[in-house]
């Protein structure tokens, strides 16, 4: 009868000269269905399989767009089940279940990220790796290759996260695996949680895995040590109080006075940027003296200048701002190679140096030619002492120092 059984769809494909693919597909509303004519009743599936042994399909019209077949057609029948309702026994389709474990009102179906234990006659949530999106069914799916579910019970595909491995979670916000870090420990992989140590004890690593990794917290402006053996005070920049597990870092720009601050009102002191350092004196950043130098922020003290090396002005941040005091012993001077280097004493805490041609050789210093060249003229040939001294050998007919005379 009509209000039994909905109009049927029927679509077909040609495999092969001899072979079709048929689906044809109706939707019962009911099961048993009656038949009211003869006023008798039976199964959907004992109805279709009557149907199919009786032939019930034809080659009509609704199948000549496929080409009229060589052969007798043969039919595969299989009974499916509206969505949200399973197979039982083979001809069945069931839509209320035994109720949920935690479920104890009434029965219905099983929810998503749930599946109908067929043998226990009850829903169970999906196994950690497995995850179901419809309701009402025997099975779950499983997650793609190295992923899994951080719980059971998943409802979606995108509950599969990459599986992290121990001492490690799944951050849904990064969408990468983070280490438990402060959060705690965890001994399993594949999560995306972490176990907290108990309220008086900190994790000993970033990637805690045990509970035994969980150490007593330190003293109020202590902390542990990496290799968390013994208990160190916070450095400069950071305090720590009873409720905090590490120390914290000061707002920007501020710094505390000493090592082992105990509240954040401690972090009263401006940072003194690399080249200055922290007056004690003052409580103010000074810059520098020459001959020292920090590269670091909020120094307390600058550093000294390697031996033999010093700067040539106040708030120097970086080491290679350090000269040497003697150029011409380091090489760091400009002297021509026939010129003679000669330290000098330093001006103005600035190091010197002076540069002289040697003999034999003229130029200030820094450049210097052959004494000969162009000295001698007239075809006169240039002579030079041991001491470097020169004079002009004349031509006949010709004197003066340069032989610039003729006789």
């Amino acid at each position: 009868p009509p209000n039994d059984c909905g109009k049927a769809q029927v679509t077909g494909e040609v495999l092969d000269g001899s072979h079709y693919r048929i689906n044809a597909t109706f939707i019962s509303e009911r099961d048993p269905i009656k038949n009211a004519k003869v006023d008798s009743t039976s199964t959907v599936y004992a109805v279709a399989q009557i149907g199919l042994k009786g032939g019930i399909f034809q080659y009509t019209n609704a199948l000549k767009v496929l080409g009229k077949p060589a052969s007798k057609l043969t039919f595969d029948e299989a009974f499916f089940c509206y969505k949200g309702a399973v197979l039982v026994d083979g001809d069945k389709c069931r839509k209320e279940f035994r109720r949920l474990r935690d479920d104890p009102i009434r029965e219905r179906l099983c929810p998503p990220g749930s599946f109908f234990n067929t043998r226990l006659e009850e829903c169970e949530l999906c196994s950690i790796g497995y995850y179901q999106p419809d309701a009402g069914r025997n099975t779950c799916l499983r997650c793609p290759d190295e992923r899994s579910t951080g719980a059971e019970g998943a409802v979606q595909e995108s509950s599969c996260i990459p599986v992290c491995p121990a001492g490690f979670f799944f951050d849904y916000n990064s969408a990468n695996c983070e280490p438990c870090g402060l959060r705690g420990f965890q001994p399993e992989s594949g999560t995306d949680k972490c176990i907290p140590c108990p309220p008086t004890m900190v994790p000993l690593y970033l990637n805690s895995t045990r509970i035994e990794h969980c150490l007593e917290k330190c003293a109020d402006g202590w902390q542990r040590s990496a290799d968390g053996h013994r208990c160190e005070p916070c450095p400069l920049g950071s305090f720590k109080s009873q409720d905090d597990a590490v120390c914290m870092q000061c707002p920007a720009g501020w710094s505390t006075l000493n090592k082992g601050s105990k509240h954040l009102n401690e972090c009263k002191i401006k940072i003194c940027y690399p080249g200055t350092f922290l007056n004690a004196s003052t409580f103010q950043c000074s810059p520098c003296d020459y001959g020292l130098y920090t590269d670091e922020y909020d120094s307390r003290i600058c550093k000294s200048c390697p031996v033999s090396t010093t700067t040539y002005q106040t708030g120097s941040n970086t080491i290679t701002q350090c000269l040497s005091t003697n150029q011409c012993k380091s090489g760091a001077h400009t002297c021509h190679w026939l010129a003679a280097c000669m330290d000098m004493p330093d001006s103005d805490h600035k190091p010197r140096y002076s540069c002289k041609c040697k003999p034999g050789y003229v130029g200030n210093g820094n450049q210097c030619t052959d004494a000969c060249e162009g000295l001698c003229i007239n075809g006169a040939t240039c002579l030079k002492t041991g001491r470097g001294e020169t004079r002009c050998l004349c031509l006949p007919g010709y004197t003066g120092r340069r032989c610039e005379s003729r006789l």
